[in-house]
């Protein structure tokens, strides 16, 4: 009689092969660095927080900071992620670039153990690995995919029939909030729900919920000066109103379509199941997190066919909760077409195949694009001294982070910008040393570039050229390069 443990490890074989296969991937096209501001804002958090409590009061070692507070300059990106990072900060740059894989990883198994559940099929979890956007984020440091895991395991214990496991559910709702605080949509959209359903239910889930609330605002009034304030400069009130009156239409209908297309179906799947007790639940946060992500223009930035689907970065936690009655849906197809197994067994295998292939591809394109980030970081430091003050523009900000990078001072050019709108109405001139570099940087892979966010930066870009301009005479040209991307380093040779 063959062993049940071998005949389990048999049975998920394939399974385990895709995901050795996915790991080699991601290990093969490792991120090696990171690519925005807000990126370095989750790290610099996480740093800050080891220390005691969010702000820096020395402006050189800001990078766009969105509020000013009496600890001094903050980040406007929330710290549930900035949290998670911290034991990866012991350990170094690579180990922080892990991070977002190890939260793969974890809402993998999450995903796992929902399906086990409810007796779904575990090979339909491996749809999770692939989704663009969340296998993106995977190799990033935002929050999105973090804010996933609270609503993933959040659900295991929503469904389940005991009621100290509600008031587990209402903890990890907390913490997807805690991740990011736009999580509250999702969260009013399932309390929405319970108080029309089952109002006892609620109040277990509230139970573990509102412990984490009172937290997170008592944190908001310390960091933020107020219990609805934010790091962005407005209250979450605000946010709130804007979130569900600035959506436009077009916005509206792309997300539909790509949460319809990417998978097929996806977004309609609780609604064609015949047997789904929360569809009421994922009607509200469907609706929620539409708007959410409609506030957010997709064909404001620059897209391709490989960058499109990853512009539903806001969408994502509703794409990842999407994945579970989605798995029902292919569980009641399959047993509805029983007798077609094994060309469904085919087909959906062959799909796994083409998003590993896909997904090895994307993975190579991004990796490319973070290692010629990398290199430009390793042109600013071989060709600054420690302790340079360095004068950039945009989010040139991001390479600098000191406590983590070798000590470098930095400025952004335009300091409403890159200080909370300079409060302290500090002036480029009175921090100009003998130590000061000045950097024009120009990435290669946005030349030409038409869409609205590219003229933002190119109107940031501009002022590094007027200040150079109006300060040739006083700046010697130290290093100059077309690869990967274009960058001047200027030193002052005058600077009283």
């Amino acid at each position: 009689m063959q062993n049940p443990v071998f005949k389990k490890i048999e049975k998920n074989l394939l399974i385990y092969v895709i995901i050795t296969i996915y790991l080699i991937i991601h290990f093969f096209c490792f991120p090696s660095f990171y690519s925005s501001s807000d990126e370095q804002h989750y790290l610099a958090n996480a740093l800050q927080i080891q220390r005691g409590y969010l702000g820096e009061k020395d402006p050189l070692n800001v990078c766009n900071a969105g509020l000013y507070t009496n600890n001094g300059y903050v980040y406007g990106q929330y710290i549930g992620r900035s949290l998670f990072l911290i034991p990866f900060t012991w350990f170094g740059l690579q180990a922080v670039m892990l991070s977002g894989l190890i939260i793969h990883i974890i809402n993998f198994i999450l995903l796992l153990l929902i399906f086990r559940k409810l007796k779904v099929r575990q090979s339909f979890a491996l749809l999770y690995l692939f989704y663009p956007v969340i296998f993106w984020q995977s190799r990033t440091l935002y929050a999105g995919i973090l804010v996933l895991t609270g609503f993933l395991a959040a659900f295991y214990f929503y469904i389940s029939d005991k009621e100290k496991h509600w008031v587990l559910s209402g903890i990890f709702l907390g913490l997807a909030m805690l991740a990011r605080y736009d999580a509250a949509l999702g969260i009013g959209a399932i309390s929405l729900a319970l108080l029309i359903k089952d109002r006892r239910k609620l109040l277990f889930v509230l139970a573990g919920f509102l412990p984490v609330l009172f937290a997170i605002v008592l944190f908001n009034t310390f960091t933020y000066g107020g219990a609805v304030s934010t790091g962005y400069g407005e209250s979450g009130i605000k946010l709130l109103y804007s979130t569900i009156f600035r959506g436009d239409i077009v916005s509206l209908v792309f997300y539909i379509i790509m949460l319809l297309l990417l998978y097929p179906a996806m977004f309609a799947s609780p609604y064609l199941l015949q047997k789904f007790n929360l569809k009421l639940e994922y009607a509200l946060f469907s609706l929620a997190y539409i708007l959410l992500a409609a506030r957010y223009n997709p064909f404001h930035f620059d897209i391709s066919l490989l960058t499109l689907p990853l512009r539903m970065r806001y969408a994502l936690p509703l794409a990842g909760m999407l994945l579970i009655p989605y798995g029902l849906f292919l569980q009641r197809i399959w047993e509805k077409y029983k007798s077609k197994e094994k060309a469904l067994r085919f087909a959906y295998w062959l799909f796994i195949a083409l998003l590993l292939a896909g997904t090895a591809y994307a993975s190579y394109v991004h990796a490319k694009f973070l290692n010629e980030r990398k290199a430009v970081f390793e042109q600013i430091y071989a060709n600054t001294p420690e302790n340079a003050l360095v004068i950039g523009s945009s989010d040139d900000c991001m390479y600098f982070l000191n406590g983590f990078f070798p000590k470098r001072r930095y400025l952004n050019i335009d300091l409403n910008q890159g200080l909370a709108g300079n409060p302290q109405n500090l002036s480029i001139e009175q921090f100009i040393d003998d130590k000061t570099y000045v950097l024009e940087l120009r990435y290669s892979n946005r030349s030409g570039r038409k869409s609205t966010r590219q003229q933002v930066i190119e109107n940031e870009r501009e002022k590094i050229k007027e200040f150079i301009e109006k300060n040739k005479d006083r700046l010697q040209l130290v290093f100059e390069t077309e690869k990967p991307h274009y960058l001047r380093i200027y030193r002052f040779e005058r600077f009283k």
